[in-house]
C-alpha cells in the first residue's frame, strides 16, 4: 500500500514522489539484492529528515516519499532539494558509488483518491526515465498522453497479428560511386485510427511489454520477404535491421535468432546502439559473438551519442560503424565536428571497420565526407525512408540521380577541409 494514507487534507499542497536510481538494476547484480535493499532504506532515512518530508520508504525499485508544502512552495525547487540529499558518492560494503537519481512527482488533486495519485506519479517517473531527465512532475495534459499510450500499449500485439505494420527500407549508399550498397528496416505501424506511427512512440512500448521480441521478428521476416522480392527484380541488396538493448540482454536471444534463420534464409544484418550494451555488457558480449560466428553482419548505431571508445568497440565483432547524425548535421559549421568525423573515421578503418555517415541532409556535408575518406553515406539529402513501391522506383530510376549528386559535389569544400586541418 502507498504512503498515501499518512497525506493530510488541509489547505497545504500534498504530494507523492518517487524517485529511482539511474541503473538500479545493473547497481543490484554488483552489490547484491540486500544491499541493495537496504540502500534504499537508507536513502529514505536521509530524505525523511528533510522539510516538507512526511514520510519516506524504500520500495523494492525505488523511495517513496509523501510530501506537504505550504501553498507558495515550489515543488520543483522540493524536489531538487530531495534529489541533491539524494544523488552523490555512497559508500556500500566498503565500496563508493556515485548514484544519480530521476524522479517523478504527483501533486494530489481534490478529492482524488490514493491509487490515482500514485499512478499519476508512477507514470511521471515513466517519463522521466524515458526522457532522461532528472525529474518530471505531473501535468494534466500528460494524462491525455497517458491515454494515448494506453490505446498503443494494448493495441501493439493486434497490430503484430493483424499486419498493420509496414517497413519502410532508408538506402546506403557508396560514398564515392553513389551505388546503393544496403538497406535499412525501419518499422512504421499504419494504426486505424491514430494514422502512421513512427517508431520512437511504440518501440519503448514493445519493450516494457514483453512484444520486442514478437515485433522484431515480424520485421525480421519481412525484410526477408521483401529481399526476394527485390532479389527477383534483378536487386541484390542486404538489408540491416535494429536490435533493441533489451533483447541484446537476453538470454535467449543469440539461440531464438539462430532457430529464426534457420527457418528463414536471408541477407540481413544488425544493427545495435552503444546503450544496448549498458545493462549486461557480458551477456550482450557473448550473444554478439555467437551470431556473429554465425555469419550475421553487426554494425553500431549511432557511435557517438553514447560513452563508447573505439578501444571499447574493438572488443566487439563489428564490422560497421555508424556516426550518429548529431555530428554530421554540424559539418559545415567549420566548428570540431570535422575534426571529430575524420578521426572517428580513421580509427575505424584501423580497426577494419566500415564506416556509414547518418544523417547526410546536405551537399556541403557529402563533399566533407567524401574527402574524409568515408565509405557510405546515408540521409535525407539522398533519401528517405521509402515504402516498399517507391524503393522500386528509386532502385530502377533515381539511384542514378544520387549517383550524379555524389560524382559531382562542392569542389570548394576541399579546401575548407584542408583549413580546418
Amino acid at each position: 500500500m502507498p504512503l498515501l494514507a499518512t497525506l493530510p487534507h488541509e489547505r497545504d499542497r500534498n504530494a507523492l514522489a518517487l524517485f529511482e536510481i539511474v541503473r538500479f538494476e545493473a547497481l543490484k547484480r554488483t552489490v547484491g539484492y540486500a544491499a541493495a535493499a537496504n540502500l534504499l532504506i537508507t536513502l529514505a532515512d536521509r530524505v525523511s529528515l528533510l522539510p516538507h518530508c512526511r514520510s519516506a520508504r524504500g520500495d523494492r525499485h525505488y523511495v517513496e516519499v509523501s510530501l506537504c508544502c505550504p501553498p507558495e512552495a515550489d515543488l520543483r525547487a522540493v524536489l531538487e532539494e530531495m534529489a541533491s540529499a539524494i544523488s552523490g558518492p555512497i559508500d556500500i560494503d566498503g565500496y563508493e558509488f556515485n548514484l544519480g537519481v530521476r524522479m517523478g512527482a504527483a501533486e494530489r488533486h481534490e478529492g482524488e483518491d490514493q491509487v490515482a495519485l500514485f499512478g499519476r506519479a508512477e507514470r511521471a517517473l515513466a517519463r522521466a526515465n524515458e526522457r532522461r531527465t532528472s525529474i518530471i512532475i505531473a501535468a494534466p495534459e500528460d494524462e491525455s498522453a497517458f491515454a494515448s499510450r494506453l490505446v498503443l500499449m494494448r493495441g501493439l500485439q493486434e497490430a503484430i497479428r493483424e499486419d498493420q505494420l509496414e517497413l519502410h527500407y532508408q538506402p546506403k549508399v557508396m560514398a564515392r560511386s553513389g551505388e546503393t550498397a544496403a538497406l535499412e528496416a525501419l518499422v512504421r505501424w499504419n494504426h486505424p485510427t491514430e494514422g502512421m506511427i513512427p517508431p520512437d512512440r511504440f518501440i519503448g512500448l514493445a519493450e516494457e511489454t514483453g512484444d520486442i521480441n514478437k515485433l522484431t521478428e515480424w520485421v525480421i521476416r519481412r525484410a526477408i520477404s521483401d529481399q526476394g522480392r527485390l532479389l527477383e527484380m534483378g536487386h541484390k541488396l542486404p538489408i540491416d535491421v535494429n536490435i533493441s538493448g533489451v533483447m541484446i540482454a537476453d538470454p535467449d536471444f543469440a539461440w531464438d535468432t539462430l532457430m529464426l534463420f534457420t527457418a528463414v534464409k536471408g541477407e540481413i544484418g544488425f544493427e545495435i546502439t552503444e546503450t544496448a550494451m549498458i545493462a549486461d555488457p557480458a551477456r550482450a558480449l557473448e550473444n554478439l559473438r555467437t551470431i556473429a560466428d554465425a555469419g550475421i553482419k553487426l554494425a553500431i548505431d549511432d557511435y557517438g551519442s553514447g560513452f563508447s571508445s573505439l578501444a571499447y568497440l574493438q572488443q566487439l565483432p563489428v564490422s560497421e560503424l555508424k556516426i550518429d547524425k548529431i555530428f554530421i548535421s554540424r559539418l559545415a559549421s567549420g566548428q570540431r565536428d570535422p575534426l571529430l568525423v575524420r578521426s572517428t573515421i580513421e580509427l575505424a578503418h584501423a580497426l577494419e571497420m566500415k564506416v556509414t555517415a547518418e544523417g547526410v541532409d546536405s551537399p556541403e556535408a557529402l563533399a566533407l565526407l567524401q574527402v574524409m575518406g568515408c565509405d557510405m553515406l546515408q540521409g535525407f539529402y539522398l533519401s528517405r525512408p521509402l515504402p516498399f513501391d517507391r524503393l522500386v522506383s528509386y532502385l530502377e530510376t533515381e539511384s542514378a540521380r544520387t549517383q550524379e549528386q555524389l560524382a559531382n559535389p562542392h569542389r570548394g569544400l576541399r579546401a575548407r577541409l584542408a583549413r580546418a586541418n
